[in-house]
């Protein structure tokens, strides 16, 4: 058992060495104790075992804001805090540890460019430095169909018909490369994934790349675009009738297909699969809250000096 840990030990250490972080090992063979410094990020203290490593974390103050309303007799509805999917862990087997030291990463390229707030559904403008022409740069305006991956490895695809043609580009989201990030108009769709709209009429997809920007009342909640789309006919690029969409109108569909599509959707039995309901340990997003309220008042103080 001892010689089991001293491997594990060694492996992970390895790998913090080589992200640039400083690990000082000191414990028994049942329990570690680490200590990690991050160069900009202060000290953290791990309390950690072989099997399990849990971060101390404090409990958030609060967890929702409340608006005044426009004339100010009263307050507004209430909007839960934000907190960007990437810094959450997804459900499995993994090192806290390596987690938190990414998150890191993530804040720090936070503090050099501005990341705003953004669903599917809503409309971008990316800038990204063009690696070809020293001192230029591209601008795309799209909107936004899908987003995915966690940590450093965040993407999401922006959509818009340009000539005629559709053009679809997947972002990195924490890419050095991306020199501006603009929300030109924050939304949400009925559904979580548009790839459906490369098999929608262009009209669902043309976004004007001089669109002036529509301004988002701080704190309110985020509308709902409840717009349903109508598809070119047959064939598409999946068999969009056999998902369980609500953002697609298939009135123009026979109804054969959607009945028969019907069939394919998600059964009762996997609705109630506790697994799909699976949500973070409310601990781990306090602790998580808590580090993106600091970083947001580091951002605020650094931009008043």
């Amino acid at each position: 058992m001892a010689a089991t840990t001293s491997a594990c030990v060694l492996v992970r250490t390895s790998c913090l060495l080589r992200a640039g972080s400083s690990l000082r090992l000191a414990g028994r063979a049942g329990s570690l104790h680490k200590h990690v410094s991050v160069a900009g990020a202060g000290k953290c203290n791990f309390a950690t075992s072989v099997d399990d490593i849990t971060i101390a974390e404090t409990t958030a103050d609060k967890k929702h804001e409340f608006t005044h309303d426009d004339d100010g007799s009263g307050y507004g509805e209430i909007r839960e805090r934000f907190t960007s999917p990437e810094l959450l862990p997804p459900m499995g087997t993994r090192s806290k540890l390596l987690d938190y030291l990414e998150r890191q990463d993530c804040y720090k390229r936070r503090k050099v460019i501005d990341i705003p707030e953004f669903y599917v559904g809503s409309i971008m403008a990316v800038t990204t430095a063009d690696i070809y022409a020293k001192g230029k740069s591209n601008r795309f305006v799209g909107i936004c169909t899908r987003r995915g991956g966690y940590g450093l490895g965040a993407t999401f695809i922006l959509r818009n018909v340009i000539n005629d043609l559709g053009v679809e580009i997947c972002f990195e989201l924490y890419n050095p490369l991306i020199q501006k990030v603009e929300m030109l108009k924050l939304e949400k769709r009925l559904d979580s994934d548009l790839k459906y709209l490369q098999d929608a009429l262009p009209e669902y997809s043309t976004i004007d790349p001089n669109m002036v920007p529509i301004k988002h009342p701080p704190g309110k909640p985020v509308p709902i675009n409840d717009i349903k789309v109508k598809l070119k006919p047959r064939p598409w690029y999946k068999r969009w009738e056999r998902a369980e969409l609500q953002g697609v109108d298939f009135s123009n569909v026979k109804e054969e297909l959607v009945e028969q599509g019907k069939t394919w959707w998600l059964p009762d039995y996997k609705r109630m699969d506790l697994l799909q309901q699976w949500k973070l340990p409310e601990n781990l997003r306090t602790g998580i809250e808590r580090e993106v309220e600091k970083l947001e008042s580091d951002i605020s103080q650094e931009r008043q000096k």
